[in-house]
């Protein structure tokens, strides 16, 4: 008896600081969830490592496309929590979507990191915009969606960033297009004001299918989204009272353009642009720049700019004027 009760003493004292380490260990990673989660949702764009690519003469076949990610939170219960609509264009035209999905993410212990699971629509059109109206996501559950087994995203905390990736040769998924099996690898990185993505495929036999050819990552920055109001006068006036205005304007501050036509019978158009610009060279202090641009002329015909936190910008051409201000709330 004396030797069973040492034993069991002796098991106690040797389990104990396992299970407070492991406790422990939830502790933390319940904590870098949370802050994940509080950092993830929102608005990103490239647009400013496209723009400066182009001028530091990058070559062709090294340049990035530009990406616009949309990483909506949604209430669907049959996901769970901490459930994201995502829709991604290119180009900087809302109309060229080329992915949508459903995200969920929770807390995996065993591997000790942030998971993301990854739902894909069956009919996308159908749930095209739901970041605007997210009644179009009523009645899906993951049996309604597609789910490719193995291609879970995992974070993990390094200091002030996440590191997204997949376990290695996991991700394989059969082209709608060739008919071929690929394997997809995800190497990602998420802070409080970026989110960089390098998603690369290729075939059975090593053969490229997609991704960046440098292999370097698509660096997103997050955007700001503003509320404008804009006045065009119209052909020939010279009261302001005589207008065309718009007074429901929403631009992003990483490169959104958003065109305004008047109302009169020969219209005339406007580009309204705002960029959040950071240097990547030379002695130009970081600004939040307003474009005015003119149909058919890439160069902006003027512009206004202020410190890049600022809230609110605006511009007077006496044929446009606008003002932005932060607009409360996404999308």
């Amino acid at each position: 008896m004396k030797r069973l009760a040492f034993f069991l003493c002796l098991l106690s004292f040797t389990s104990t600081p396992v299970a407070a380490q492991d406790d422990a260990k939830r502790k933390i990673l319940d904590k870098d969830f949370s802050v994940m989660m509080s950092w993830f949702p929102g608005r990103y764009d490239n647009q400013e490592q496209v723009y400066f690519e182009e001028e530091l003469d990058v070559v062709d076949d090294l340049r990035h496309e530009r990406i616009h990610s949309i990483f909506e939170p949604v209430e669907l219960a049959a996901f769970g929590e901490n459930v994201f609509y995502v829709q991604q264009y290119l180009d900087g035209d809302p109309e060229k979507i080329y992915r949508q999905r459903i995200y969920t993410f929770r807390p995996d212990y065993e591997e000790n990191a942030v998971r993301l699971d990854i739902y894909v629509p069956k009919d996308p059109d159908a749930i095209k915009d739901a970041h605007l109206d997210p009644s179009k996501l009523q009645g899906l559950s993951p049996d309604t969606m597609i789910e490719y087994p193995g291609c879970e995203v995992y974070w993990r905390r390094e200091s002030q960033q996440f590191i997204g990736y997949m376990r290695e040769d996991a991700c394989r998924v059969e082209s709608s297009r060739s008919g071929r099996t690929i394997i997809v690898t995800d190497d990602l990185m998420l802070n409080e004001s970026e989110i960089w993505i390098r998603d690369t495929a290729v075939d059975t036999d090593g053969n490229y299918v997609y991704g960046h050819k440098g292999n370097e990552h698509h660096k997103l920055r997050k955007a700001r989204m503003f509320k404008c109001w804009a006045g065009i006068l119209r052909r020939g006036a010279t009261d302001e009272a005589d207008s065309h205005f718009d007074p429901n304007v929403r631009i992003h501050d990483q490169g959104g353009l958003v065109w305004l036509t008047t109302d009169e019978a020969d219209p005339q158009s406007y580009g309204l642009k705002i960029r959040n610009v950071s240097w990547p060279f030379g002695n130009n202090r970081p600004s939040l720049v307003l474009y005015v641009y003119e149909p058919g002329n890439d160069k902006a015909i003027s512009y206004s700019w202020t410190e890049p936190d600022a809230e609110r910008i605006g511009i007077n051409l006496r044929s446009i004027q606008g003002s932005c201000t932060l607009a409360q709330g996404g999308n």
